[in-house]
């Protein structure tokens, strides 16, 4: 592609970046772990080669270090880390993208309407082919955010501040000598 049909095409992204301008520490951080998952592979690779050793005869021999899957395991965690959180990213993405046109972030935050009560019953008062558009768990979720800002609500205690006491000022601090007189030590 040429330079003009790029510039033509829209801003693009970079290589650790979700959308243009957005830097991405997810990416980043898969990156850094398929990095450390190539480091433990090639290190558990070079000590489980085998070394060759000589005998007191002067005859090459091939010895083997013990078995041991540690850096597997190791290398294992690192690739697993490297990849599932951007697959985890994409299937929230898209079983939460729905969700997304229902309200229920206005209805969390709190941008469009302070008072679940009336979220729900407003979203229940909507045409009859919204509602049965409507994902069944979007009521369950409501229902728990209602329960929720109550228990919110009722936790709620103001701050009582007691009065200050005033305190003593400290008693001078005795001499060496004065604690030997009085039978103490040092």
């Amino acid at each position: 592609m040429t330079t003009p049909a790029r510039a033509a095409a829209g801003p693009t992204t970079g290589f650790l970046e979700e959308s243009p301008g957005n830097r991405s520490s997810m990416r980043l951080m898969c990156l850094l772990a398929l990095l450390a998952s190539i480091a433990f592979g090639s290190i558990t690779m070079l000590r489980s080669a085998p070394m060759v050793s000589r005998d007191a005869a002067g005859q090459d021999s091939l010895t083997y270090p013990p078995r041991d899957d540690t850096g597997m395991i190791v290398t294992f965690a690192f690739l697993l880390a490297a990849f599932a959180p951007k697959v985890v990213q994409k299937f929230a993405e898209q079983r939460l993208g729905a969700l997304g046109s229902t309200g229920l972030r206005e209805l969390v935050l709190g941008v469009v309407r302070s008072d679940p009560a009336t979220a729900t019953d407003s979203a229940a008062a909507g045409t009859p082919s919204a509602a049965a558009a409507e994902d069944p768990r979007l009521g369950q979720l409501r229902e728990e955010l209602g329960r929720l800002r109550a228990e919110l609500e009722r936790s709620r205690t103001p701050i009582q501040v007691s009065p200050a006491t005033p305190v003593a000022p400290p008693a001078p601090a005795l001499t060496p000598l004065e604690r030997i007189r009085l039978g103490g030590s040092l």
